[in-house]
C-alpha cells in the first residue's frame, strides 16, 4: 500500500522539470473533481406540475 510518506520521498527525488509535471498533473486532478454534472431538464411549461407522474406514465 502506498502511503503519503512514500510519495513525499519520491517527490523529493524528482528534478525540477519532473516536479513541475507532477504539480500540473495534481492540479488537473483537482479541477476535474470540481466540475459539476449538467443535468438535462425538459421545458414542459408546467404541463405536468400538478399531475401524478406515476399514473401518467402508466397510461
Amino acid at each position: 500500500m502506498i502511503t503519503k510518506e512514500k510519495v513525499k520521498k519520491e517527490i523529493d527525488r524528482l528534478s525540477d522539470t519532473e516536479l513541475e509535471k507532477v504539480y500540473l498533473y495534481l492540479s488537473s486532478l483537482n479541477k476535474t473533481k470540481k466540475t459539476k454534472l449538467n443535468i438535462r431538464s425538459l421545458k414542459l411549461k408546467g404541463k405536468l406540475d400538478n399531475q401524478n407522474l406515476r399514473s401518467v406514465a402508466y397510461e
